[in-house]
């Protein structure tokens, strides 16, 4: 598991990025950075576009659970800080972050995709029948309550 503070922190000594709004949604837009990093109160426009020429480009981008003042600290700097692209990556090893939400994506869809998984026509029919029968009873379970309170004071 790679430490996003401290992978941000090495990648800002150590390599190339570049920070602000601006030129991330230009790097977004062109694919010349490596990674994106948004903070989590990035404005909703700047963040859209952000997302939508990343996608666009293939360009992976990373939303920082902190604020834009966290983002800012732990990149050492006395300024806020809302987004930065990573141009080169340095002696860090912020690029595994982006690598490793793929692998679990295909573990989660991989059971769906299996041969083993076969729908039957019999046990889906008798599910619907169940619903019907459970949705039936609690209907009735309905009228019978209503009945009781029929001319009783509840606030006593």
């Amino acid at each position: 598991m790679v430490d996003v503070d401290k992978a941000l922190s090495i990648v800002v000594k150590t390599g190339k990025v570049v920070f602000g709004a601006r030129n991330a949604v230009q790097n977004a837009q062109t694919g010349k950075a490596k990674l994106i990093v948004i903070a989590a109160n990035c404005p909703a426009n700047i963040r859209s576009d952000i997302e939508y020429y990343s996608k666009v480009s293939g360009v992976p981008v990373i939303v920082y659970r902190g604020t834009s003042i966290d983002l800012g600290m732990v990149c050492g700097k006395p300024f806020v800080v809302s987004a930065l692209s990573v141009k080169e990556p340095g002696d860090s090893d912020i690029l595994k972050l982006v690598e490793q939400p793929e692998i679990e994506e295909e573990i989660e869809e991989k059971p769906f995709e299996s041969e083993e998984f076969v729908e039957d026509e019999e046990s889906v029919e008798a599910a619907e029948e169940e619903a019907i029968e459970v949705e039936e009873d609690l209907e009735g379970i309905a009228t019978e309550d209503e009945g009781d309170f029929e001319g009783e004071d509840v606030n006593d």
